[in-house]
């Protein structure tokens, strides 16, 4: 019995993987019929290619690398079901305050959230990355024109 149990779980850590290399191949079949380009003029199926070879190889890696089972298999961490909702959570609350709060406040505050309250970081650096991640992210979408909610700052 605990070799068949094995056998299965040593198969639910290749499936996912395997199942993506091959969505990538398939993928890439579709997309190699598309006209290609060149880098300086990249046409329909530059991209499409690009995205497809990177999934297969970074696929490939994750099922090259499935094959050692993980250290503490068959005992999940006991707050794992509830980070997950706490991530859930938040993201609605995100989307929901987004537009009257505004990009920088919810997004450092989501960040804060992710390396306090999920990943256990300090409160300095936690607040320090998160205010550096949501500036540098304002600053790169505002240069790329892309608006931004303002909210509660007015910019």
């Amino acid at each position: 019995m605990a070799s068949l149990l094995s056998a299965w779980r040593a198969l639910g850590r290749r499936l996912p993987s395997a199942t993506l290399v091959v969505l990538g191949l398939a993928a890439l079949y579709k997309a190699s019929s598309l006209p290609f380009g060149t880098v300086r003029a990249p046409d329909s199926g530059f991209f499409p290619t690009l995205i497809c070879i990177a999934l297969i190889v970074f696929a490939g890696a994750s099922l090259a690398g499935s094959e050692a089972a993980p250290a503490s298999e068959g005992t999940p961490e006991p707050r794992g079901a509830l980070r997950v909702w706490v991530l859930l959570a938040a993201l609605i609350l995100y989307a929901w305050a987004l537009t009257p709060v505004g990009f920088l406040l919810c997004t450092t505050a989501l960040i804060v959230l992710l390396l306090r309250g999920l990943g256990d970081v300090a409160w300095l650096p936690s607040i320090a990355c998160a205010a550096i991640a949501s500036a540098a992210c304002f600053g790169l979408f505002t240069r790329l024109g892309v608006p931004l909610p303002a909210g509660l700052l007015g910019f």
